[in-house]
C-alpha cells in the first residue's frame, strides 16, 4: 500500500472552473484535469495524491446507480494501492451516493470520504479548499496522526458524518449537511477529533456488491391523499418492486379501509413497503398507535430511523441481490452498515391445532448480546378455546434460553376472550440479562384450558452498529 490518497472526481460544484481565464463572471464548466483544479492552490501539491475522474463528469442531479457501480469498481480496483479515498461530488445527491456506497463496499477497512462545496474552489470565499484538504487528511489518517475511520463518510464544513446517516439540510449554508439521528463521527476545528462511535475494523476481506435495482419509489403521505390515485398508480407500474412510505410522526398513516387495501394490494404483489417517518429526527414505532398497527397487518415493515436516502438505496441494494422477499424484509429491518439505530428481527408462527401448551425455539441474530437488547414484543392473535362455553382463561408465558432447564421469567396473563382474543406483551431491557445468554431462545405459551391461536408474532429489537 502506497502512502497516497486517491481522489475520485464525479463532478459537482467543487471542481467547476470558469470558461474564460481571469474572468470570474464567465460561465462555469467542469475542470478537465487535476492540474486545472489545483493550479491556483499550491498547498494541494503538498499532499500525496493521485487523481481520476468519471467520464463524463456528472451533475449530481443526474447521479444514478450506474455511477455508483463505476465508483465502487474504481475503489475495488485500487483498494490495495491507497491508504484512503476522497470522492468529489455535487451536494444535491451526495447523501444518496454515500448511503449507496456504504452498502456496496463490504468489509470496508479504509476511509472513503465524500465532500463537495457550496461554491467552486476557484470562487472567492469558497468553502471548497477546507472541505477538500480536511477530507484528504482524514482519508490519509495515519499520515497525519488521525485515527482511522473505516467507513463511507461525508465531510462538510466542520463535521464528519456517517454517509448513510447524512442529510443535506441547506441549499446555500456552508453547514450544508447534518446527521439528525446519529452523532457525527468527527468534529473539526484547529484539531481533527474523531469520535469513538465509528465502526470497528472488519476482520474479513474487502469486497464489493454494487447491485442496485431502481424499480422503487418514495411515497410521502399528506392529509387528503386519495387512495384511488395510489391504486391507479401502482396498478400501472408493472416493474415496481419496492416502496418507501414516508408516514407521519412515529409511523402513522390513514386507517381508512381504502388506504389499507392499497397497501395490502402491494403486499399481495410481493412489493416491499418500508415505513419511515417524515420527521427529520426520531423513528417509526409501529404498533404504538392504531394508525400504524393496521400497517403491520397489511405487511409493511419498519424502517426504524432510516433517512430517506438510506432507506431507498438500501432497498435498491437488497433488491439488486436477487434474494427472496422474506430475506429482503428481514435485512431491511437490520442494520447492515450502521444506517439505523434499532434493528428488528421478526419471527412468525402459524397454528391451527388445539393444545394446552405451545413452544417455539428461535435463533437470535448473530453477534447480538444482552447489552444490545432493547425489548421483545410478543403478539398472539385470534386465540380461541376448544370449549366454546368458556370465556375466561389464564395464560402463562415463559421466556428462557435453550441452555437452561428451567424458566427464567414467567408472565401470568388472565384473558377474558369475550372482550379480546389477543395477547400483547413487552419484555423490556430490565429482563434481558436473565434470558439473553446464548443464541437460542425458547418462548412458550401455556393455558389452563385447551386453546388454539392463528398467529404468534415475536419481534426482537436490539442496538447494533
Amino acid at each position: 500500500m502506497e502512502d497516497k490518497i486517491l481522489i475520485i472526481n464525479t463532478g459537482g460544484t467543487i471542481c467547476m472552473v470558469h470558461q474564460e481565464k481571469n474572468n470570474p463572471y464567465s460561465p462555469l464548466r467542469p475542470a478537465n484535469s487535476w492540474e486545472e483544479v489545483s493550479k491556483d492552490f499550491p498547498v494541494l501539491n503538498k499532499f500525496p495524491i493521485d487523481y481520476c475522474q468519471l467520464s463524463p463528469l456528472i451533475d449530481s442531479s443526474n447521479m444514478s446507480p450506474e455511477a455508483w457501480i463505476k465508483i465502487s469498481n474504481i475503489i475495488f480496483e485500487n483498494y490495495n494501492k491507497y491508504r484512503g479515498f476522497v470522492i468529489l461530488h455535487g451536494t444535491d445527491t451526495m447523501a444518496y451516493t454515500a448511503s449507496a456506497l456504504s452498502f456496496a463496499l463490504r468489509n470496508l477497512s479504509k476511509p472513503v470520504i465524500l465532500t463537495g462545496s457550496q461554491k467552486p474552489l476557484q470562487s472567492v470565499r469558497s468553502d471548497a479548499l477546507q472541505n477538500l484538504i480536511t477530507s484528504i487528511e482524514i482519508a490519509g489518517h495515519s499520515l497525519y496522526d488521525i485515527p482511522l475511520v473505516p467507513e463511507v463518510a461525508i465531510f462538510f464544513r466542520d463535521s464528519l458524518i456517517r454517509g448513510n446517516r447524512a442529510r443535506k439540510n441547506d441549499a446555500t449554508n456552508y453547514f450544508g449537511f447534518s446527521s439528525p439521528n446519529f452523532q457525527p463521527l468527527g468534529e473539526v476545528g484547529a484539531e481533527i477529533k474523531i469520535s469513538r462511535n465509528i465502526s470497528p475494523i472488519p476482520k474479513k476481506p474487502f469486497f464489493i456488491e454494487p447491485y442496485f435495482d431502481n424499480n422503487v419509489l418514495i411515497l410521502e403521505l399528506f392529509p387528503g391523499i386519495k387512495p384511488s390515485f395510489l391504486k391507479n398508480l401502482f396498478e400501472n407500474i408493472k416493474e415496481l418492486k419496492g416502496v418507501v412510505l414516508k408516514t407521519y410522526g412515529n409511523g402513522n398513516a390513514p386507517t381508512s379501509d381504502e388506504f389499507i387495501e392499497v397497501i395490502e394490494y402491494l403486499n399481495s404483489k410481493g412489493i416491499i413497503v418500508v415505513n419511515i417517518s417524515q420527521c427529520t429526527t426520531g423513528m417509526v414505532k409501529m404498533g404504538l398507535y392504531e394508525a400504524s398497527s393496521r400497517l403491520i397487518k397489511a405487511g409493511v415493515i419498519s424502517g426504524s430511523d432510516l433517512t430517506p436516502e438510506a432507506a431507498v438505496t438500501k432497498l435498491m441494494y437488497l433488491l439488486g441481490k436477487n434474494i427472496s422477499s422474506e430475506e429482503i424484509k428481514n435485512k431491511m429491518m437490520m442494520s447492515l452498515a450502521g444506517e439505523q439505530s434499532i434493528s428488528q428481527s421478526n419471527y412468525n408462527f402459524k397454528n391451527k391445532d388445539f393444545s394446552n401448551k405451545f413452544s417455539y425455539e428461535i435463533t437470535l441474530p448473530k453477534k447480538v448480546s444482552a447489552d444490545d437488547l432493547v425489548k421483545i414484543d410478543i403478539d398472539i392473535n385470534n386465540i380461541s378455546l376448544k370449549d366454546i362455553d368458556k370465556k375466561t382463561a389464564e395464560f402463562k408465558l415463559d421466556v428462557y434460553n435453550s441452555s437452561e432447564d428451567s424458566q427464567n421469567r414467567t408472565y401470568i396473563i388472565e384473558k377474558n376472550l369475550e372482550n379480546n382474543n389477543s395477547i400483547f406483551t413487552t419484555i423490556s431491557y430490565t429482563s434481558k440479562n436473565y434470558i439473553f445468554t446464548d443464541d437460542k431462545l425458547i418462548i412458550s405459551i401455556e393455558c389452563d384450558k385447551v386453546f388454539s391461536f392463528e398467529d404468534f408474532n415475536i419481534d426482537i429489537f436490539y442496538e447494533k452498529i
